[in-house]
């Protein structure tokens, strides 16, 4: 009789616990690992993202009161950094699943974000989330394979994609091992490392398509020579041009953008690229 006494006291107790970490957050349930939920939208029958998958998610930062930051967040789902982390929450989510979780605030500006001290005391941060999508990592390892092989055939054929440029424009003229053609000859000093000059410039790549530009006399490049400011074989061919020089260069990927090209210009890796500058000036 006792031990029936204790197990429904001890049932008892629990049930309170429950409701009382119910009614701490309304509307929200209580996760065993520790944070707290609300799904808006479940989509029970899509798939879930596993550890080393590819996530994208929107992202909201909140206290109660106060918004903090709204991004787009593409992440690679680990395993947990601490218990009931945002990994952990994201394994509990279907893809096109809406929720709001509640995370300990300084641990997760601290341990997740890493930005040290936590602005809000110890208020608890709600994260907004909307699973946009899911690459499996198998895919994720396929798309490197193929990446890697492109690469290797971008190096590969690149001298040759130059030789033939060169070829069918004519061009013999080399400076510093970089073939150029001459424009039109000016009649000023050529710079010297660490001077401040000022340039024109169209870049383009083999097929003309053209992926940057400054052309506006009142708003020119300016850069120092020699300080790495602007791709090597630019720096290279300004530093052998006089003020009024017209030049056009072929600049190999170990002169522009190298073995990892570049997105904000969508080059990519062992990419040739040509440039035709125009020295306007040296800065004193």
């Amino acid at each position: 009789m006792k031990i029936k006494l204790f197990t429904l006291s001890a049932l008892s107790i629990l049930v309170c616990l429950a409701a009382v970490s119910c009614r701490k957050y309304d509307g929200f349930k209580h996760h065993s690992s520790g944070y707290y939920y609300h799904y808006f939208t479940c989509n029970e029958n899509n798939i879930q993202p596993q550890t080393g998958d590819f996530v994208v998610v929107n992202m909201g930062l909140r206290t109660q009161d106060t918004v903090i930051s709204p991004m787009t967040q593409n992440n690679m789902l680990v395993d947990e950094l601490y218990r009931g982390d945002i990994f952990c929450a994201l394994r509990n989510m279907h893809l096109g699943d809406s929720a709001t979780f509640i995370f300990d605030g300084p641990q997760f500006y601290d341990q997740f974000l890493g930005m040290g001290d936590y602005p809000y005391g110890k208020a608890p941060i709600y994260v907004d989330l909307k699973l946009l999508k899911i690459l499996p990592k198998e895919d994720l390892e396929k798309a490197e394979e193929r990446y890697n092989e492109q690469k290797k055939l971008l190096r590969h054929i690149e001298d040759s994609l130059i030789l033939d440029y060169v070829s069918q424009k004519h061009i013999s003229t080399q400076t510093r091992g970089l073939y150029c053609t001459w424009n039109k000859k000016g009649s000023g000093p050529k710079p010297e490392k660490n001077q401040t000059v000022q340039i024109l410039f169209r870049g383009y790549r083999l097929d003309n398509t053209k992926f940057d530009s400054c052309m506006n006399a009142e708003h020119p490049l300016t850069f120092e020579v020699g300080k790495e400011q602007v791709a090597r074989g630019l720096d290279v061919m300004v530093e052998n041009m006089c003020v009024g020089d017209q030049v056009t260069v072929i600049l190999p990927s170990s002169y522009a953008f190298g073995d990892k090209g570049t997105e904000i210009f969508h080059i990519p890796p062992y990419t040739p690229v040509i440039y035709d500058v125009e020295l306007l000036r040296i800065l004193k």
